[in-house]
């Protein structure tokens, strides 16, 4: 899969767009250090390309889950970020190669600028301890076979690094001051390009141990890709993963139907399912676990949505404009010969009942000509459903709603057939919004 727009990404919640929002990205927990948080950023904005990339991530986080103990760096973050500002930092070094004359660079440093030798035997100490804490893992990597992909080249990296006669003498447990300035010396100009490297692989295996341990505890499945000529996404369970009380779903489209019109009242489910739907094809595509007890999927060349368009002050772009640049994002792809998702939120609600009726039929139309991939369109116009009651391609689905007592009850069960209740009046009363006025 195409890495998705930065505005999907935001709709479907995965990145937060303001720091305290609810994202999955805060869902999956802390790491142990700001680079690991980085790296799992970077993962979650990276879908695999193909197939067999899937299939290999996959096997990396059933096996980091299953062997989470023994490849998590028990190292505390103080020490880790002690490190990172030691090695960008700009105290002085000793690049005398000589014993005698390193002795006299000890000698003076430590006796007429203590305050900054031990500014810089702290932050020596800090990496060596990083260091030696990944250099643990060496041994018991080589004797786990056969290991994932990802992980032998993180094994090679650290057998090269650590076999290194440098780093041997760089890591030496000694606390003279001589053996200070040469540690220094070798970690941060000689070897800092491989000791960053070394650091690269910490951060990957805490994203990765930070994964693996939240899909353990949240009991997530991970997918089953099928490759069909009609496109499948079958699904049980499914729930919204970030909310507290989320309602599960069972949900199939498979051939004959290629596009699901989805009707519903206000505050029925709609965007909540579509949002779940959304968030478990991209999950998968990144090689993950997905929010549901089983998922059975293809392998689709791009996600696009288009859930909570509004006005482009900047570019002079009306709401309407921009679900038209969206679905030409999605007409561009399928000319490109690319398989797609689509979620459509609302189609066309920026223009009038009449122009979002006639626009709806015609893309829809488009869309239903298409065979590979798969599309779920929400309407709030249940005059759409009535053109497509007989075409088998176009699947039929609603969230429906109950008035009990003047009051609005949603169950926010998908279920097959045309939801037409008008729930605009009951809200309103609902609110109280009129009382006072």
């Amino acid at each position: 899969m195409k890495k998705p727009s930065t505005r999907t990404l935001h709709e479907l919640q995965l990145l937060p767009q303001q720091p305290a929002d609810k994202s999955i990205l805060g869902l999956f927990g802390k790491t142990r250090t700001y680079g690991g948080r980085d790296a799992l950023q970077r993962l979650l904005i990276s879908p695999c390309n193909t197939l067999k990339e899937i299939e290999e991530r996959q096997a990396l986080f059933q096996f980091v889950t299953r062997y989470l103990k023994p490849l998590a760096i028990d190292v505390a973050h103080a020490y880790v970020l002690a490190a990172e500002n030691h090695l960008i930092s700009n105290l002085a070094w000793s690049s005398a190669t000589g014993w005698l004359k390193r002795q006299q660079r000890a000698w003076w440093f430590s006796g007429f600028h203590p305050h900054d030798f031990n500014r810089l035997r702290g932050g020596t100490a800090a990496i060596q301890l990083v260091l030696r804490a990944i250099e643990e893992k060496i041994d018991w990597l080589s004797t786990v076979k056969p290991l994932p992909a990802s992980l032998q080249t993180v094994f090679a990296t650290l057998n090269t690094f650590f076999d290194d006669p440098a780093i041997r003498i760089a890591l030496r447990d000694s606390d003279h001051a001589v053996s200070v300035l040469q540690a220094d010396f070798i970690l941060r100009r000689q070897k800092n390009d491989a000791v960053r490297v070394v650091f690269d692989a910490l951060y990957q295996l805490d994203a990765y141990c930070t994964l693996a341990r939240f899909i353990q505890t949240a009991g997530w499945v991970y997918p089953r890709f099928v490759e069909t000529e009609r496109a499948v996404f079958q699904v049980t369970g499914l729930v919204h993963p970030l909310l507290d009380a989320a309602v599960t779903n069972d949900f199939s489209l498979t051939a004959p139907g290629c596009l699901s019109l989805v009707t519903g009242g206000n505050m029925s489910g709609k965007t909540t399912f579509l949002k779940a739907c959304g968030i478990a094809v991209y999950l998968a595509h990144l090689g993950l676990a997905v929010p549901a007890q089983s998922l059975q999927i293809n392998f689709f060349d791009g996600l696009f949505t288009s859930i909570h368009l509004s006005d482009n002050l900047e570019l002079g772009h009306s709401h309407f404009y921009s679900e038209l640049m969206g679905i030409k994002a999605v007409a561009d792809a399928i000319a490109d010969h690319q398989t797609v998702f689509v979620i459509a939120d609302e189609l066309f609600r920026g223009t009038n009942p009449e122009d979002a009726l006639a626009c709806s039929r015609q893309v829809i139309d488009a869309f239903i000509r298409q065979r590979g991939s798969l599309f779920l369109v929400s309407s709030h116009l249940p005059e759409i459903s009535a053109t497509y009651r007989n075409n088998d391609t176009v699947q039929l689905n609603c969230f429906r709603t109950k008035i009990v007592d003047g009051k609005v009850v949603c169950n926010h069960q998908i279920e097959p057939g045309l939801a037409a209740e008008r729930t605009g009046l009951v809200l309103l009363a609902q609110t109280g919004i009129l009382n006072g006025l």
